[in-house]
């Protein structure tokens, strides 16, 4: 038998740093190497779900119903934080990444099937900045012509348009631009740089707290036209399991921990302040566009006239930080991919396919002018659905229970498996197995329903 430190030595030496981990690691406010506060950390995880999504869901609250948008994103919020919980509380201190946390507990065929799934949410996350740089561009540039006099140019919301300037010429002229950022071989500063984007998410919470108090001045005018509630529900579910999602680096962000035993209080807290933000740029921003109308609006800022500076100083900040963080993803998603099927070295001709491949699917998506909010739905509803809700929950029972039938025998010998778990007897085994079944039951429900709403 194995002593403990014998096996912790060992285990570290095995631990092999991979590029994506070393990224990921990035993510994190903790210099490397060295130990961070709860507050770091709880500032870093919730940096990493709050994001692009602002930008799209006030008019999803608008059009759904606020009280449906609420009630949705509080049972996502607690059915993914409770999966995400089981990342962190089954990781080991000398395991760098979850990935090495799935490969000790359920195998080879489960970390590559990890690899996969969190290499290709990113490589459409990637693909949902490219939508974003456009949306925020155009307008910047509508303005300009405007001033220029300038007319043979389509809004947005004319659809696919190449007989005059459109937001699909503007996707193929910044293609090779933004193509370039892709040769970057190291991308520490650019991380460093879009830990920034905080300041972009302040002052557009303080823009919808602007709108909203506008609105509520005249709150008479528009009191009829708020949408409380709808059977609606689709497009949230899909947005918010998206928006909530940090499962394939929460394992970097809460390492440097200095407090290990405050892990899942500082992950709560995390959820907890992103559903709050959430909620209030949702809900505010649903009422303060009262009264303004869009055609086809992908986000916010669509419902707003291209001559308003306000708009505009938000649109900018944005575009800087979506540009700086436009790289980020598919560098991560590329080397994932690439882990699974090389151990030492990567081929180049690979990589650069891979390359082609995300900044070409970019350009076609933005072609074809798929709305933002549909992209994001369907890698927050389908293609996070083996991350944040099969991997964990098979992942919690393997742990717990092994491969023995006689349960009692495996709840005394897990610990030479996985960590010591002080609550594993607090649940009996039927009552885990229906809480674990209705969290798998939400994720394939809000897999079904996406499909049912974008093929009907």
């Amino acid at each position: 038998m194995i002593n403990q430190s014998e096996y912790t030595e060992k285990s570290t030496k095995s631990h092999k740093l991979h590029e994506s981990t070393r990224a990921m690691s990035k993510l994190s406010f903790a210099q490397e190497g060295q130990k961070q506060s709860s507050l770091s950390t709880i500032f870093g995880i919730t940096n990493s779900m709050v994001g692009s999504l602002c930008l799209v869901i006030p008019q999803v609250f608008q059009q759904c119903g606020i009280i449906t948008c609420l009630i949705v994103m509080a049972i996502l919020c607690l059915v993914q934080y409770k999966t995400c919980q089981i990342m962190i509380i089954h990781q080991k201190e000398e395991e760098l990444d979850s990935e090495h946390m799935i490969k000790r507990l359920l195998g080879k065929s489960w970390t590559q099937a990890f690899r996969v799934t969190s290499g290709t949410l990113l490589f459409i996350v990637g693909i949902i900045y490219f939508q974003l740089i456009n949306l925020t561009l155009y307008p910047i540039l509508v303005l300009i012509f405007e001033k220029s006099n300038y007319t043979n140019y389509a809004m947005p919301s004319d659809g696919i348009t190449f007989d005059k300037f459109s937001i699909q010429w503007q996707s193929i002229i910044i293609f090779l631009p933004l193509a370039s950022m892709l040769l970057l071989k190291d991308i520490t500063k650019i991380i460093k740089f879009a830990h920034y984007g905080v300041v972009a998410i302040l002052c557009y919470c303080i823009f919808i707290i602007y709108i909203f108090s506008a609105n509520m001045l005249n709150i008479n005018e528009f009191k009829g036209d708020i949408t409380w509630f709808t059977w609606n529900f689709i497009q949230p579910a899909g947005q918010f399991a998206f928006g909530f999602m940090v499962h394939n680096s929460v394992g970097q962000l809460i390492k440097n921990n200095a407090n290990k035993a405050n892990n899942s209080r500082d992950l709560l807290i995390s959820y907890g302040i992103a559903a709050v933000i959430y909620g209030i740029i949702g809900t505010f921003g649903a009422i303060g566009i009262m009264g303004k109308t869009a055609i086809n609006p992908s986000t916010i800022l669509d419902f707003f006239s291209s001559t308003d500076y306000a708009v505009l100083f938000i649109e900018g900040l944005f575009l800087v930080h979506l540009v700086a963080a436009f790289p980020i993803f598919p560098y991560i998603s590329i080397y994932q991919i690439l882990e699974t099927f090389y151990h030492k070295e990567y081929p180049k001709k690979f990589q650069w396919g891979l390359k082609i491949i995300f900044i070409c699917s970019c350009l076609i998506v933005q072609l074809f002018n798929i709305n933002v909010g549909i992209v994001i739905s369907f890698d927050g509803a389908v293609c996070g659905f083996l991350l944040v809700y099969v991997i964990p929950v098979y992942m919690h029972f393997k742990c717990y229970y092994g491969n023995r039938t006689n349960v009692g025998d495996a709840l005394l010998d897990h610990d030479s498996n996985c960590v010591k778990h002080k609550n594993i007897n607090y649940l009996s085994l039927p009552f885990r197995v229906i809480i674990y079944l209705i969290i798998l039951s939400v994720g394939i429900f809000n897999m079904i329903i996406f499909f049912y709403d974008f093929f009907k």
